[in-house]
């Protein structure tokens, strides 16, 4: 009895083991069914059991297969549709289809992340080039991969194909940044690269679209063009130290030049 009396005092002060037990449950939240479906179908999705373009089947046998009503079915559709992962149609012959997960999604949401939180353009130029400049090093130590030497001196080609279109010679020299980063062999690279290089086409597109800036924007493209030159061939030769500098140094030129003739100061200039 004595020991019993000795434990009731010592737990005086400390909460109570069923009380703390129930605070903790009524903090987890069970997922809905529509969550459930939704995290299903997702996984279908990214693993590739649903291809790009694939139809869903109808709502009737999805309410069979997963036991849930037609409303739960569309709220799990809804929820789909809002990470980008579904294309819904409505009306005769529409109907769910999958669409695979892609880099503009991921930079659609950043771009709204960073609108809230004021980030400026000058931010984004500077986390871009921290994240490509390496990357001309780390080709340059690959100098004897032809297939990657190749894939380069083409998109140079492109860009000289259309050297006296401005807005398809932006094009190109956007595909050459794409080849580069694609060809460091890294998918998570090419993601955080891939994101934030198209909140600065939506920068550079501010430039062709001023007519006071048409000639300047010409020359800018050659002058790009030529740099693109030099950097494959130091990369050619394996001049790692060299093409990493001497590309830092190209993006950190053309980035002073958009901040400076763009007329935005934040990501959220660009929506306006």
């Amino acid at each position: 009895m004595y020991d019993l009396l000795d434990q009731t005092e010592a737990q005086r002060g400390r909460p109570d083991t069923l009380d703390t037990m129930t605070e903790a449950t009524d903090q987890l939240r069970i997922p809905k069914a529509a969550e459930l479906m939704a995290r299903e179908l997702r996984r279908r999705i990214v693993v590739g059991e649903l291809p790009e373009g694939a139809p869903l089947p109808p709502e009737d046998e999805l309410m069979a297969q997963f036991g849930l009503a037609r409303t739960t079915i569309r709220e799990a559709f809804r929820v789909l549709e809002s990470e980008g992962l579904l294309v819904i149609r409505r009306g005769a012959g529409g109907g769910a289809r999958v669409r695979a997960p892609s880099v503009s999604a991921v930079a659609r949401y950043a771009g709204l992340v960073l609108q809230f939180e004021g980030a400026t353009l000058a931010d984004v130029h500077e986390a871009w080039i921290s994240l490509e400049a390496p990357v001309a090093g780390w080709l340059a130590h690959r100098r004897g991969d032809e297939a990657m030497l190749d894939a380069l001196r083409q998109a140079l080609a492109d860009e000289a194909a259309v050297a006296s279109d401005p807005a398809e010679l932006a094009s190109a020299e956007g595909r050459f940044h794409q080849a580069l980063v694609r060809l460091a062999g890294s998918e998570t690279l090419d993601m955080l690269i891939g994101t934030v290089h198209r909140i600065i086409a939506r920068h550079a597109e501010r430039l062709l679209t001023s007519p006071q800036q048409a000639a300047r924007t010409r020359a800018d493209h050659q002058e790009a063009h030529r740099a693109h030159e030099r950097l494959v061939a130091l990369i050619s030769v394996g001049a790692a130290e060299e093409a990493e500098a001497f590309w830092r140094k190209h993006l950190e030129a053309g980035a002073a030049r958009m901040l400076k003739t763009a007329g935005a100061s934040t990501v959220l200039d660009l929506s306006h």
